[in-house]
């Protein structure tokens, strides 16, 4: 029994397909066993009927391959930044005061700027051209970055502006893309492992930066520049892969892989869990007010906005920076040291994200929580900063290890909650998102000033007090979701009590 709230501005015939030929009847899950649960614990197609495990086998390598490594070259972008930031950069550009801050608040504002008209694109056009094209395009820009004189760091700073543009409608696109296949017991894990390939992108980042400073020290080239170099090389072909494998939405997908049985289950599998299945519709005046009738669009833009700014912890140059100058660690250390980090951040993402599925998919808020209470603790550990130094290890992994699990929580809860109204889904998503990278776009410059390195005091305690906003507004989503899903039952149940009246006096 499905307990998902109607919305009044998707039709029935948009819900349920009334064309017998794409009906399609698939058979309950075989009655679980020890081995089926073990099994289906690291993949949840195991215990389906055939034809469905045949569709999701294909689902899973495709559209999550090409997902993990596109998401995975954007971030290995992003972190070679930071990372070159530290191995030469600042020193080639003279980047004694904001300068860094003043690159990514640039980049930052160009992902703004363009997040949503990219998500509304998408909505009209084909998702595997176009992704696929924004792969080209920022590989293209890396390129360029490469081109950028010791005494033109302006030029830096519009490339940088440009690759965000490119890059703002990237990972929401493909957070709604997961949410048009799957089921809330598969979400989880599916966000989580495109979130990963993120985390990924870091892990390997400083370990790659130490053997091009080893290999190009040479070069006339500075060595730092190598990695954009290598950035390009991987985006073209990861480009070219997802213009040929991506299936966009079950109701337009023409992958050639899928059989026109794979078509019928993908959409049969939709209306199973209330989706609405035509995802095409034009955009009015009514929908949009319509976004904005609910608690959605007002309450997990903040949560995400607290999730992802409380990221800063890490994804700022804190840890490298203590490990460099206050223990006066070799590059080689501080260079590889943060993929150990990374490495268990992984782990723990990918444990916590299969036993949230495992569990029913909808315990988000318990995860969400935790993350928030995680972080609260790491960032009010550094924030005292005169604490022992096996402490200072210890806070950096509990503000570092979590940052991947939250992301993925956050945005299956939104697709989960939204399935009935794809339009409203996919704008949530990207307004989740953006809302995040407006503060992000100035709050760095002022709470994690690089003359304030390695200690960082101001962006710490900030740091602790945002995921003190984040726990709260947790327990907010958390309310309001529990509310609607008792309305939706009770509703439910008077329904079936009145159908049931009917047949009574019906048969009297």
């Amino acid at each position: 029994m499905s307990f998902l709230k109607e919305d009044p501005l998707v039709i029935s015939e948009d819900v349920a397909s009334s064309d017998d030929s794409q009906i399609i009847d698939l058979a309950p899950e075989k009655p679980a066993t020890r081995k089926s649960r073990f099994i289906g614990f690291f993949w949840d197609g195991y215990n389906k009927e055939p034809r469905e495990q045949k569709f999701l086998l294909k689902l899973d390598f495709f559209l999550m391959s090409s997902s993990m490594l596109g998401y995975f070259i954007k971030n290995l972008n992003q972190s070679n930044v930071n990372t070159a930031y530290v191995n030469g950069m600042k020193e080639y550009y003279e980047m004694n005061k904001n300068q860094y801050n003043y690159m990514v608040t640039l980049w930052t504002v160009g992902y703004i700027v363009g997040a949503i008209p990219s998500n509304l694109i998408l909505q009209r056009i084909s998702a595997r051209y176009y992704l696929g094209g924004l792969e080209l395009l920022w590989a293209l820009l890396t390129v360029l970055m490469i081109t950028c004189g010791k005494d033109n760091i302006h030029a830096m700073y519009g490339i940088r502006f440009l690759v965000g543009f490119l890059e703002g409608g990237y990972f929401p696109g493909l957070e709604y893309l997961v949410g048009s296949w799957y089921s809330a017991k598969e979400l989880s894990k599916r966000s989580s492992y495109f979130a990963v390939s993120g985390v990924a992108a870091s892990l390997v980042s400083g370990p790659l930066q130490q053997r091009i400073l080893q290999n190009f020290s040479h070069s006339s080239l500075p060595p730092f520049k190598w990695m954009f170099v290598f950035d390009a090389v991987i985006s073209v072909p990861v480009g070219i892969y997802t213009m040929f494998v991506d299936p966009n939405t079950p109701s337009t997908t023409k992958a050639w892989y899928f059989t026109e049985t794979d078509k019928k289950v993908a959409l049969e599998r939709r209306r199973v869990v209330g989706a609405e299945l035509k995802t095409r519709h034009r955009y009015s005046w009514e929908r949009i007010r319509g976004f904005f009738k609910t608690w959605h669009i007002f309450v997990f833009p903040i949560l995400f906005l607290c999730y992802n700014n409380t990221c800063a912890a890490i994804s700022q140059p804190t840890f490298t920076t203590w490990m460099k100058q206050d223990l006066g660690l070799p590059a080689a250390k501080y260079n590889t040291y943060p993929s150990i980090l990374y490495g268990v951040s992984i782990a723990v993402t990918l444990v916590l994200s299969h036993t949230h599925d495992y569990l029913g998919g909808v315990y988000n808020y318990f995860f969400v929580g935790a993350y928030f209470v995680v972080q609260m603790l790491g960032s009010a550990l550094l924030s005292a900063w005169h604490i022992p130094r096996a402490a200072h290890w210890a806070a950096y992994f509990l503000v570092g290890v979590p940052t991947s699990w939250g992301q993925p929580q956050i945005f299956s809860w939104v697709n989960r909650l939204l399935v009935a109204n794809d339009m409203k889904r996919n704008f949530t998503v990207v307004v989740t998102n953006t809302l995040a990278y407006v503060t992000n776009a100035w709050v760095p410059i002022f709470v994690w000033n690089a003359q304030d390195a390695p200690v960082y005091h101001i962006g710490f305690t900030y740091n602790a007090c945002l995921s003190a906003l984040g726990l709260t507004t947790t327990v907010v989503a958390w309310y309001l979701t529990k509310r609607d899903e008792d309305k939706a039952r009770r509703a439910s149940i008077s329904s079936e009590d009145s159908i049931e009246s009917q047949s009574k006096q019906l048969e009297l």
